[in-house]
């Protein structure tokens, strides 16, 4: 009760803070420049959802593609960060890993942070949200960062703070939605999947180091979640008979340690196979890398999953399939699971045609 109250105050506050200050803030209407005159760009996220920041990565390709010598700088979660320094090799010129906790906690470094940000003198800023919502404090950094254009979604009164207001929606996939972004810049930009790139030797560096070569080449059911992603225990049993029947593939069965909890309601048999993965990010992307296929619910690391290029299965329990969701009937597949009998149809159909990939690859 008493979190619901303090959320609400908060709720409040931050529109009064927004109607004030709309009073100094007001849409400028600047002309979209060429392409040719970005020569320093800043993609801004102050989100800390894993999953959404590496939904960020056909965003920085695209980019790329389009401005392939320019300078790119990416503000993004530090976890998020670490990934896409270590294994998208030039895709991004410069991160700025943001650690709220770091940056918040000490003055000092939170000026000097500001100060080295302002400095870079970027020709655009991206403010990178959702497309129905609006980053008050992602759009007051944009401001103090001072760059030509400080572009962002066109939602409510977010017109008043950016130089240029981008149309997007909540109906599209969330990937496309943050390439609208860059579509106002460049209409050409095209989507694309993927991006992370792990080598063969760091996958067996990893395995062999952490004794975990009997786990290699799996087939990966990830049961970590949160909240009301989690899947149910009796879909969690069948998805690994399943698997197995359907694929031929081994199967490892895994979760975080802040997903202990959702052991209690497994069976015995089922609980004893289960790995307890306790490695930080970096790790659990040349983990998954050295894997044949992923299934899982709408989760972060299934996110992670895709961006390495893995063949995926994603199961939505009451989260957005059409936002967030990967379906190409090949190597792509999502659901909105009912709990009927023809959901269990069709999950045999997905991991029959994911085994085909395995056995093909």
């Amino acid at each position: 009760m008493i979190k619901q109250i303090t959320k609400k105050i908060e709720g409040q506050g931050k529109l009064l803070l927004k109607a004030i200050l709309g009073i100094f803030f007001h849409h400028r209407d600047k002309p979209v420049p060429s392409l040719n005159k970005m020569n320093k760009i800043l993609i801004l996220r102050l989100d800390q959802r894993i999953g959404n920041g590496f939904l960020l990565l056909p965003l920085l390709r695209a980019i790329r593609s389009s401005l392939p010598h320019s300078e790119i700088h990416l503000l993004i979660h530090f976890p998020v960060a670490d990934i896409l320094y270590k294994f998208t090799g030039n895709l991004v010129n410069c991160y700025w890993p943001y650690n709220q906790k770091k940056i918040l906690s000490n003055p000092f470094f939170l000026l000097k942070w500001l100060y080295n940000l302002r400095s870079e003198k970027f020709n655009l800023i991206l403010s990178s949200h959702n497309p129905d919502n609006f980053s008050l404090s992602q759009a007051l950094l944009g401001e103090w960062c001072s760059a030509d254009i400080l572009a962002g979604f066109n939602w409510k009164n977010s017109r008043d703070f950016y130089d240029v207001a981008i149309d997007s929606s909540a109906q599209k996939h969330y990937a496309e939605a943050q390439l609208d972004l860059w579509r106002c810049f460049d209409p050409e930009a095209r989507l694309q999947w993927g991006g992370l790139e792990i080598s063969s030797a760091e996958i067996k560096q990893l395995y062999d180091n952490q004794d975990l070569t009997d786990y290699r080449g799996r087939a990966l059911l990830w049961i970590g979640a949160t909240g009301n992603k989690s899947l149910p225990r009796d879909l969690i049993s069948f998805l690994y008979e399943q698997i197995s029947r359907q694929t031929g593939l081994k199967i490892t069965m895994a979760l975080g340690p802040s997903d202990l909890h959702i052991l209690d309601d497994l069976p015995l048999s089922l609980k004893g196979r289960t790995l307890v993965w306790q490695h930080p990010l970096d790790k659990t992307a040349v983990f998954f890398a050295g894997q044949q296929i992923f299934v899982s619910g709408d989760t972060g690391p299934a996110h992670l999953a895709l961006a390495l290029g893995l063949p995926v299965l994603m199961i939505f329990m009451s989260t957005s399939r059409h936002q967030y969701g990967y379906h190409d009937d090949v190597k792509r597949f999502s659901l909105d699971y009912r709990s009927i009998p023809e959901d269990h149809n069709i999950i045999s159909d997905y991991l029959k045609k994911l085994g085909k990939v395995s056995r093909e690859s």
